[in-house]
């Protein structure tokens, strides 16, 4: 994740292509099919730099958020805290 990472972060559209060759080159023997979805959607996801880097920074960082809060939603749920009775 922290090679693909690079991607998502990079400063501009230029940089996320190298950085995505540069995961290619690391993760394409092991996982061909990342870098290949990347590439076939990079239409759609490169829109995303378009945004200014604070807005893409909130873009992921409540993702991250989300991803947290289901983890927490799946533990909690689970559990019975309250009866009926």
């Amino acid at each position: 994740m922290a090679d693909l990472k690079r991607v998502y972060q990079a400063v501009d559209e230029q940089s996320a292509l190298a950085a995505l060759d540069d995961f290619a080159e690391i993760w394409d023997k092991k996982y061909p099919k990342i870098s290949k979805s990347w590439r076939e959607n990079w239409a759609n996801l490169s829109t995303y730099f378009k945004f200014p880097e604070e807005l893409r920074r909130l873009i992921y960082t409540t993702n991250a958020i989300e991803g947290c809060n289901r983890q927490l939603r799946k533990v909690t749920k689970s559990k019975t805290f309250f009866s009926d009775r």
